[in-house]
């Protein structure tokens, strides 16, 4: 009776490690469907220019204070408020139009009068990032 016992837990639990390993691998696709990482502060979305354009200045007027926007060009630029750990930063995005519909994004961070950031910059560019594929996927914050 006791094997049994383990032996259903046994089971009960590897069910459980499958199911959620297929979530997160289904997660992890939509994510390489909709962009392609190619550092830290560059993507290629697999979406048309227009679209991404319009993503990123929003999740720009939604998370930073715009300063310079130009749709022609594909530059983006805006500044971070202060914080603990930073007297801000300039922020310039630079959006390329590329073949088959693929839009290239690179951010670019700079601080402004400090000389140690402790990774204030990263984390200005996942918060960027993170706000497009909101905007891209029509998800709500």
């Amino acid at each position: 009776m006791r094997r049994q016992l383990c032996l259903l837990i046994t089971i009960a639990l590897l069910c459980v490690l499958a199911v959620g390993s297929a979530v997160a691998d289904d997660k992890g696709k939509d994510d390489k469907r909709l962009y392609e990482k190619k550092g830290d502060k560059e993507r290629i979305y697999n979406l048309p220019f227009e679209q991404v354009w319009t993503a990123c200045a929003r999740a720009g007027n939604e998370n930073f204070t715009v300063d310079h926007s130009d749709k022609e060009s594909g530059i983006l630029e805006f500044h971070s408020g202060i914080s603990l750990t930073s007297n801000g930063f300039r922020v310039g995005v630079t959006l390329t139009k590329l073949e088959d519909n693929k839009t290239r994004v690179k951010v670019n961070t700079q601080k402004k009068a400090q000389v140690f950031a402790w990774g204030a910059g990263g984390r200005i560019t996942e918060k960027f990032f993170k706000a497009v594929d909101e905007q891209l996927s029509n998800k709500p914050k």
